[in-house]
């Protein structure tokens, strides 16, 4: 016999081939899964004859099927929250009304506090029945609402979403001390330094050194962060942090292409020049920046990765000052193995 294992939207089943056509012996087994919130479930599995595939059936308890069948099984978190993920959001508004309203139920008897449901635009028929139940708006993209519901009484502790915007711009010098300079096509008279918005997921290192190539076709390694602006009433009453960023010019990335989509100039300026111009009050500061790293040796914020164990991706520390030593603080795995990680129902 030939034993596999599979998994079908939160059930368990497990099968076996047999080179016998029938098969008259009724065992009954009991055996422990972990389920997604590595938790140990008690599964019984019956096992019956069929004409191809003989396949164990889940009998599970009442309380397993509660939370597998009739409720939206979810991802929690450490602030007692769960978060439904739009796979798990049928397009049947009667189906959802039915799981939502049993979801709710299920949560307020373990004590959830913060409830996020992500409602894919396909399902967007259910978002008023969603409403129905006192979930609000929290933000929408292209493809999806997520809509919250805070459930203890009381003031409401769930985050508001992302409040910033990020952007950067990148300070390019050459051998003769000339900056890398451009002027965008709505103002073609004030020159500014290459740069632009961060996109999902990336670093500022990584997002500086793609907005100078793509805006001057010119290759640049990202080395500090010079300073930050902190601007409020950006876009839509949001503030804007603008890093301005220090870059090694690669030594065979001489000739300017530039995006004639976005920009109308760019070439190379005298830092001095730079520093006299006039031009937007954020670049004048960056002119004094740029000033104090021609004239008197200052070099920045420097990076340095480091791992935070629940958030994989591009993490990083900048700072000021020798060379401290971070390296107990790049293996996530080490940091994980120091901390306790619990999980409740």
């Amino acid at each position: 016999k030939q034993w596999y294992q599979r998994r079908v939207r939160g059930t368990l089943t497990l099968s076996t081939l047999s080179t016998h056509s029938h098969l008259h012996t009724l065992n009954c087994f009991i055996c422990y899964s972990i389920q997604i919130q590595f938790q140990f479930k008690l599964i019984y599995f019956t096992m019956f004859n069929s004409n191809n595939e003989n396949e164990f059936i889940v009998s599970k308890s009442p309380a397993s099927r509660e939370e597998i069948g009739d409720i939206f099984i979810g991802k929690d978190d450490v602030f007692k929250g769960i978060t439904v993920e739009e796979d798990q959001v049928p397009n049947d508004p009667v189906l959802f009304e039915k799981k939502l309203i049993s979801s709710l139920t299920h949560w307020k008897s373990k004590e959830r506090r913060g409830i996020w449901i992500k409602i894919p635009i396909s399902a967007s028929q259910c978002i008023p029945l969603a409403v129905k139940q006192g979930f609000v708006f929290h933000h929408a993209q292209p493809t999806y609402v997520m809509m919250t519901l805070w459930l203890p009484e009381g003031e409401n502790k769930l985050p508001k979403y992302t409040s910033h915007y990020i952007g950067c711009g990148g300070v390019v010098l050459n051998e003769k001390n000339e900056i890398l300079l451009i002027t965008e096509k709505e103002r073609p008279e004030l020159f500014k330094i290459p740069g632009g918005a961060l996109d999902a997921g990336e670093e500022i290192a990584q997002a500086v050194e793609r907005e100078v190539w793509e805006e001057t076709g010119i290759k640049a390694k990202f080395e500090s962060v010079l300073g930050f602006r902190h601007l409020q009433n950006y876009f839509f009453g949001h503030p804007d942090i603008y890093f301005i960023c220090s870059l090694k010019l690669s030594p065979e990335s001489t000739t300017i292409n530039i995006d004639p989509k976005e920009i109308a100039k760019c070439s190379w300026k005298p830092f001095e020049e730079f520093v006299a111009m006039a031009t937007y009050p954020t670049q004048k500061t960056v002119a004094r920046l740029v000033n104090e790293y021609v004239k008197n040796g200052y070099r920045g914020f420097k990076p340095v990765p480091i791992a935070i164990f629940n958030r994989p991706g591009g993490n990083s520390l900048h700072y000021q000052g020798t060379d401290a030593d971070f390296s107990d603080l790049m293996n996530p795995k080490k940091l994980e193995k120091s901390m306790i990680i619990t999980s409740t129902n």
